[in-house]
C-alpha cells in the first residue's frame, strides 16, 4: 500500500473543523429535499447495489447527519453510524430522536474504529465519504478489522475520473452544456473546493477533497485484504433523467458516482 496517497500533513481535526461548520445548513438541505440528485438517483442505486440488509448489522461509515443511516434502519437493518463531525453526529441525533429508528451514533474517525470489536459487523457501508478522508488506507483497514468473515463492505464516491480539480462543464455557442472539462488528475496535494446543490442561491459549502484515483480505490481495497465482488458507474436512466432534467447530460457524457463492493474472504 506505499503507493497509495497519504496526506499526513492534513490533520483530521481540520476536516471536522470544516462538517462542523457545514452542519446546521447541510441537515437543513437534506431535510428540505435540496439534494435531489443524490435523494433520487445516488441513495437509491446504493441501496440497491447493496441488496438485502433485513437484520444485518450495518456499520454506516462518514454518516453525516444521518442520511444513508435512515435508509439502512428503514430497510431493516440494526445500523450504527459514525462520524469525525459532532457537529453532524448531533444533528443525526435530533433527527433519530424526532423519528426513531433504533440508530445508534458516535462521534470517531473512520480511521479510528476503536469504540468497535474486530468482527462486529456484518456490513460496513460508506456513501459519499472517503473522497474527504485523508487517510484512505487506514479507513479501508478499519473497515476490514470490524467486518465479520464473509461480510462486505459498499462504498460509493464522486467518481474519480470526472471530478477533479481541475473539473468543470462547458457549454456550446447556443449555451447548452455540451461537456466536460477534467485536468490534474494525479494531483498530489488535497484542495479546497466550495460549492452549493442546485437551485440553492449563493455558495453553501467549503470542503477539503483528497484527489484519489480509481486505481487508489481499487488497489488500496485489494492490499488491504476484500477482494472485489463489483465495480459499477451507475447511469441514470430516461425516467430518472425526465424527473430530474440536469441528469440527462450525465447519462450522455460521465458518471457521477463510483461504487465499489468488497467482500472480507
Amino acid at each position: 500500500m506505499s503507493s497509495v496517497k497519504s496526506w499526513k500533513m492534513v490533520d483530521v481535526g481540520d476536516v471536522s473543523s470544516e462538517w462542523d461548520h457545514n452542519a446546521e445548513r447541510w441537515s437543513a438541505s437534506i431535510s428540505q429535499g435540496i439534494d435531489r440528485i443524490n435523494e433520487q438517483f445516488g441513495v437509491p442505486f446504493f441501496m440497491d447495489a447493496i441488496g438485502d440488509v433485513q437484520d444485518l448489522e450495518v456499520l454506516d461509515a462518514g454518516c453525516g447527519e444521518g442520511r444513508s443511516s435512515r435508509h439502512l434502519a428503514a430497510r431493516g437493518a440494526r445500523v450504527t453510524g459514525v462520524d469525525v463531525s459532532s457537529e453532524m453526529i448531533a444533528e443525526a441525533v435530533s433527527k433519530e430522536s424526532q423519528a426513531p429508528l433504533g440508530t445508534v451514533y458516535h462521534i470517531t474517525s473512520c480511521a479510528d474504529l476503536k469504540p468497535f470489536s474486530a468482527c462486529s459487523f456484518d456490513l460496513v457501508t460508506s456513501f459519499m465519504a472517503l473522497m474527504d478522508t485523508p487517510q484512505l488506507s487506514h479507513v479501508l483497514q478499519e473497515f476490514y478489522k470490524v467486518v465479520r468473515p464473509g461480510g462486505k463492505v459498499a462504498v460509493m464516491v464522486r467518481h474519480p475520473c470526472f471530478f477533479t480539480p481541475g473539473f468543470s462543464v462547458y457549454s456550446n455557442r447556443t449555451g447548452v452544456r455540451s461537456g466536460l472539462r477534467v485536468s490534474h488528475y494525479f494531483a498530489e496535494k488535497p484542495y479546497k473546493e466550495r460549492w452549493k446543490f442546485q437551485g440553492q442561491e449563493q455558495d453553501a459549502f467549503m470542503v477539503t477533497r483528497f484527489p484519489y484515483t480509481l486505481s487508489d480505490y481499487v488497489n488500496t481495497m485489494l492490499a488491504v485484504g476484500f477482494s472485489i465482488a463489483s465495480l459499477s458507474e451507475p447511469r441514470p436512466s430516461g425516467e430518472v433523467c425526465a424527473r430530474l432534467p440536469n441528469l440527462a447530460f450525465w447519462r450522455l457524457h460521465a458518471a457521477l458516482y463510483l461504487f465499489i463492493l468488497g467482500v472480507k474472504t
